[in-house]
């Protein structure tokens, strides 16, 4: 292993602990300088929690006091690694959510071993998908060459997402799900839950969602259809070799895989598949489910990633990769889209969101913020006029609104809310505690809000004609001013008009006035 001034040392042991929908797992290792990861430890013991949630809507009590009997083991084993508290994380599977309990599970699991309960939501997972997938473009150029359709069924949701040679070009996430559907269909037909659902059942049950999924990628060509998934990347090494990381797996074989251990009892596909019952549950729904999927397509072959699913998501949820420059502007991408659907102002949003972004790095000194928000106040100075789509008179209320209901790929619910409050607040008016959503942030999220909505308020002054007469800017922070040069234009009355009438947060904040200067 590498020294620790070495320039490619690894940090100190990490640990991970990922309450997933079938199992709770342990990920020991170390990160490195460029996100690298090297795994020291793996432990996995199951926990029915999927089928706790879509079968009666909430976590029993028996799964509740498992978990926390799990949790106390894996405390143990991480203090003998000297482990302590700040270097553990724990994570729960997006579908806690859906649980009339959640919060109660999510209590005791922070009372059982003293660390933060994360919950990853959507644009958590949608983000972790699109690593796996981006990955793997990486190491099969045949893929990456090609316009390759991605899906990802997970527990409860599945998500789609559209590679055109190499870049995202559209993604989508829909309520259809291994143990959502496995349940679903479990419930209506007498004995099932223990016989497990057939292929037709399944097929009638996840029908309308699939052809909502054909329908909204009907127009993309598809060269080739790669599926993600914990259970399937699981099984793929059984039907074949991998290839430049992935499994190429025709339709025919994977329909004869997949009726065999349809036939099989839940004691056989244990042993031969060597899982425990709660993750061997899945396995067979989630080969019907992409079976399906695949038949829906007309795929004469599926590509499988080579690799453990739950595994590497945990990895990067332990080694913390940087969202890198290409990341950042497939979700600005994304977010972009979103403007031209409500018909905003390109130059405009593309105009504030450049000035935003020069605004954020270069007083980095006086906000002091991660740098996670540069890419968040990028997207809302790209969407801050949504809401004219609706009405320009108090378009800024409408853009709330709007933002609260639309997913933004690779950005998490807690950023999407951010998000659609600065739009609330990109102009004059100031947040009030009585004010909807602002009232439920903390104290600190209040602050991250204000230091971001000032600079998003310069940003849109500086383009107050939505003419761009201002191409570039200069900053010069001065004793209780902040001087900013304007090369090339000398009348810059509508812009300081703007900025002196909705600026006030940002003295209030960084304790500078907001003068423009030619020089």
């Amino acid at each position: 292993m590498s020294s620790p001034s070495s320039p490619g040392a690894y940090t100190r042991e990490q640990a991970v602990i990922y309450v997933g929908p079938a199992s709770i797992s342990m990920i020991i290792g170390h990160s490195g300088a460029e996100g690298e990861f090297e795994e020291v430890d793996h432990l996995d013991r199951p926990l029915p929690l999927a089928r706790d949630i879509f079968r009666d809507g909430t976590v029993s009590g028996a799964t509740l006091e498992k978990a926390a009997g799990i949790l106390r083991d894996y405390l143990l084993a991480a203090r003998e690694y000297g482990l302590s508290a700040d270097s553990m994380r724990l994570y729960n599977t997006t579908i806690l959510s859906e649980a009339g309990n959640h919060e109660i599970f999510l209590n005791r699991l922070q009372v059982t071993c003293g660390l933060s309960a994360r919950l990853i939501d959507d644009g958590n997972m949608t983000r972790l998908v699109y690593q796996i997938a981006r990955r793997l473009l990486e190491k099969n150029p045949g893929l990456a060459k090609g316009d390759t359709f991605v899906t990802h069924i997970g527990p409860g949701n599945t998500r789609a997402l559209y590679f055109r040679k190499g870049r995202l070009a559209a993604y989508s996430n829909y309520r259809l799900g291994i143990f959502r559907a496995r349940e679903a269909v479990a419930s209506a037909e007498d004995g099932l839950q223990s016989e497990g659902p057939t292929l037709s059942h399944l097929e009638e049950q996840i029908r309308g969602v699939v052809d909502h999924l054909a329908q909204d990628y009907a127009q993309s060509t598809v060269d080739y259809h790669v599926a993600i998934g914990a259970e399937l990347q699981s099984v793929a090494p059984l039907l074949g070799r991998a290839q430049d990381g992935a499994f190429r797996l025709s339709e025919s074989e994977l329909a004869r895989f997949t009726g065999k251990l349809a036939s099989l009892s839940p004691d056989e596909l244990v042993r031969r598949l060597h899982v425990h019952y709660s993750g061997g549950e899945g396995v067979v729904p989630a080969l019907q489910t992409n079976l399906a999927l695949a038949r829906r397509f007309g795929d004469e072959a599926i590509w499988v990633p080579e690799g453990d699913f739950q595994r590497e998501l945990m990895q990067d949820l332990i080694a913390e990769t940087p969202r890198t420059a290409s990341f950042q502007e497939e979700v600005m991408q994304a977010a972009s889209e979103i403007g031209v659907r409500y018909k905003t102002d390109r130059r405009h949003a593309d105009h504030v969101a450049a000035f935003a972004q020069q605004l954020f790095r270069e007083l980095r000194p006086f906000h002091g913020l991660d740098s996670r928000y540069e890419l968040v106040l990028r997207v809302a100075a790209m969407l801050h006029e949504v809401g004219m789509f609706i009405s320009p008179r108090e378009h800024h209320k409408h853009s709330l609104y709007i933002l609260m209901q639309t997913e933004i790929f690779g950005l998490s619910s807690s950023e999407r809310e951010l998000v659609a409050l600065l739009a609330r607040y990109h102009r004059r008016y100031n947040p009030e505690r009585s004010h909807a959503h602002y009232a439920d942030l903390g104290r600190e999220e209040r602050m991250v809000l204000l230091k971001l909505a000032a600079l998003l308020r310069i940003a849109d002054a500086l383009d107050r004609s939505h003419a761009q007469r201002i191409r570039s800017m200069v900053l010069r922070p001065e004793a209780g001013r902040l001087r900013i040069i304007t090369p090339g234009v000398e009348d810059t009355t509508i812009e300081q008009i703007a900025i002196d009438s909705k600026g006030g947060i940002f003295k209030e904040i960084y304790g500078l006035e907001v003068v423009l200067s030619p020089s």
